[in-house]
């Protein structure tokens, strides 16, 4: 399936699953605006870029991307131990039983 441009992978995914959508727009993030560059940067692999106002998406699983960790960087160090307390908080952390907003 092609569809016209979109605003990122998953505005893709969102008019694939509607047939009366058949427009999108994609934002372009190369500096001059005179080349078609991955939206994410280097973050994924593969990730699908429009090619003569269509683009096509890959059928694999979630968003259908691969995530390019060779590059990850972390914005600041941590230790083990400081990642281990961070995700025990976050396993902890009571899950709440009905969503409300925060104010």
């Amino acid at each position: 399936m092609v569809i016209p441009h979109g605003s990122s992978v998953y505005s893709y995914h969102l008019q694939y699953a509607f047939q009366n959508c058949p427009v999108a727009e994609f934002i372009n993030l190369s500096p001059k605006a005179d080349t078609i560059s991955p939206y994410f940067g280097g973050l994924f692999l593969d990730e699908p870029l429009p090619a003569d106002g269509f683009i096509d998406l890959p059928d694999r699983p979630g968003f259908g991307v691969t995530l390019c960790r060779d590059t990850l960087r972390r914005p600041y160090q941590r230790t083990e131990e400081q990642s281990q307390e961070q995700a025990d908080r976050n396993i902890k952390k009571a899950v709440v039983e009905k969503a409300h907003m925060p104010f």
